[in-house]
């Protein structure tokens, strides 16, 4: 009887360290996928960066919208100066949507017009398990504003 349950305790223990492996695979994998969509918005590359939109974004923006109010928004952020990620984690559900694999990314940003800055990417994996962007949004002060 205590071989069983050492057994079982090895089993579930094994089990658990093969899905936090994974786990921070899709984390890693997620986070390059995140950084090299805003290195493509920061550069004006926003055709590139709108590869990387999952079909619930791109439905939203049609890639000739998408691409005047990235530059739009670039022009109003200014020059990138830094970007930090702050907190990244995955989760398998999200409200609203279906099951599966989607990895939260929160960034700490510096941008020559903007201050308290962050940015929050929401990745999911697709039915190719390629990494997209969900969902993004951001939230700044400009440097003008003295509230």
């Amino acid at each position: 009887m205590k071989s069983i349950f050492i057994i079982i305790i090895t089993l579930l223990s094994l089990n658990t360290l093969s899905a936090q492996k994974y786990t921070e695979y899709y984390i890693k994998e997620a986070n390059k996928v995140g950084l090299e969509f805003w290195n493509q918005v920061n550069n004006g590359e926003y055709e590139q960066s709108y590869s990387k939109l999952s079909d619930l974004l791109k439905n939203r923006f049609p890639i000739e919208n998408w691409k005047s109010q990235m530059s739009i928004l670039m022009l109003e952020f200014g020059k990138l100066k830094n970007r930090t990620i702050i907190n990244t984690y995955f989760q398998s559900e999200l409200k609203g949507f279906e099951d599966g694999f989607y990895v939260v990314i929160e960034y700490d940003v510096k941008y020559s017009k903007t201050r308290n800055h962050s940015e929050n990417l929401l990745l999911k994996q697709n039915d190719k398990l390629d990494w997209e962007i969900f969902d993004f949004d951001y939230v700044f002060q400009d440097l003008e504003d003295t509230e």
